[in-house]
């Protein structure tokens, strides 16, 4: 596996809501080994996602699967489209790792250590991109997009889904009764998804919305889940204190006063999905 840089883009000044890149790849990584034990929703949705593009008779010569993590999707990918080069990118390279050492379709798989807003691939050289809950780890949506754009080839296809803003919404309201740190990461409306794919020169957009909602046996539960997934605070306004069980208390204490919670902590994920074309 090769590690390849990021190419050098405009300058920007990201929210203090969204996550630092840096620590992405390295949160993952780490949490590679116990992954699949804990990413029930990733994998349903994934699963979903796949079962979408199966029906429509692509015939793909090059199928790339973006934020391929563990790899539990792409081994289908490769049953789906067996007639196909299947590369599986990750920016990860703990989770590629995994995916080489345990899966079993690994060895007909290229893998590549890579950052979807700077892909180390060539112009026009991919019929299908597949990214399952990948995308809301970027720091501008916009650059991935183009970037998808720029490597498929013309009438090529991107399927994805990403979380929407929606997304642990009650996690984030309970946390800003007690300070000002951001401590959920912010995730992007399904409207600027649209917009951004449509700036982009993609056509037939549509991303279509759905609340999930998840139940926990304590909050704390809930917040462990999140750092066995990897999705850990990566904030650039997070607290950069270690939070004592007092504070986690009062969060807790807070969650449970919400709308709705008297009966069990419940999370809810938005969960947006897109099939374009180039």
């Amino acid at each position: 596996m090769n590690s390849f840089p990021c190419r050098n883009a405009e300058p920007f000044a990201p929210a203090a809501d969204t996550p630092e890149k840096r620590w992405v790849g390295a949160s993952f990584g780490s949490a590679a080994a116990g992954y699949d034990g804990v990413a029930a929703l990733q994998r349903e949705v994934g699963d979903s996602l796949l079962a979408r593009i199966r029906p429509l008779g692509l015939r793909p010569a090059r199928v790339l699967d973006l934020g391929a993590g563990t790899g539990h999707l792409t081994g289908p990918l490769v049953s789906a489209f067996p007639e196909a080069c299947c590369l599986a990118v990750d920016i990860a390279e703990g989770m590629l790792r995994f995916l080489r050492a345990h899966r079993p379709a690994a060895d007909s798989i290229g893998l590549v250590v890579g950052d979807a807003e700077a892909l180390p691939l060539a112009d026009a050289s991919v019929d299908l991109i597949f990214s399952n809950m990948a995308f809301q780890w970027c720091e501008r949506l916009d650059v991935a997009f183009a970037e998808c754009r720029r490597v498929l080839r013309p009438g090529g296809r991107l399927v994805f889904s990403t979380f929407g803003e929606d997304t642990l919404g009650e996690l984030r309201t309970a946390w800003s009764a007690l300070d000002g740190y951001s401590h959920v990461n912010a995730f992007s409306t399904r409207r600027s998804v649209e917009q951004s794919l449509r700036a982009q020169g993609f056509s037939k957009v549509r991303v279509e919305a759905a609340i999930v909602g998840r139940g926990y046996p304590s909050v704390m539960a809930l917040m462990k889940e999140l750092k066995a997934l990897g999705a850990r605070n990566l904030t650039r306004n997070r607290p950069r204190h270690l939070l004592g069980r007092h504070t986690l208390e009062r969060v807790a204490e807070a969650y449970g006063r919400l709308p709705g919670m008297a009966s069990g902590v419940t999370a809810s994920f938005e969960v947006l999905t897109a099939l374009v074309e180039k």
